[in-house]
């Protein structure tokens, strides 16, 4: 394992179950010298074989104003990462909708 993979491991695992903020651990990273871009691919990697896994989300409401000086609000949804684990693993199987009455896919030529 690369050094990258195994300093998000091991962060994460620090974490506990409750996992760390995906923010958090790229913030991490960057500030022992790697790069955001080579910490966001790391993580997607671990996720995809199945080293990493979600353990909930974080939500932060953002406040900023618009070009017209009006305050705006929105939402901003962040994972929660922990090493992998059986209890956590089934909810990386995602039950997509399969039905084609459930899937609005207007570039589909197809159809």
């Amino acid at each position: 394992m690369d050094g990258i993979s195994q300093a998000i491991l091991e962060h994460a695992d620090g974490a506990g179950t409750r996992g760390v903020a995906m923010g958090q651990l790229v913030d991490a990273l960057v500030g022992r010298g790697y790069t955001p871009e080579a910490v966001e691919q790391a993580i997607w990697a671990l996720l995809g074989a199945r080293r990493l896994t979600p353990s909930g989300f974080l939500c932060r409401q953002l406040r900023r104003r618009d070009p017209f000086g009006e305050i705006v609000q929105t939402r901003c949804y962040e994972l929660l990462l922990a090493p992998w684990s059986s209890e956590l693993d089934h909810q990386l199987d995602l039950d997509l909708a399969t039905d084609e009455a459930e899937v609005d896919d207007e570039d589909d030529p197809e159809r």
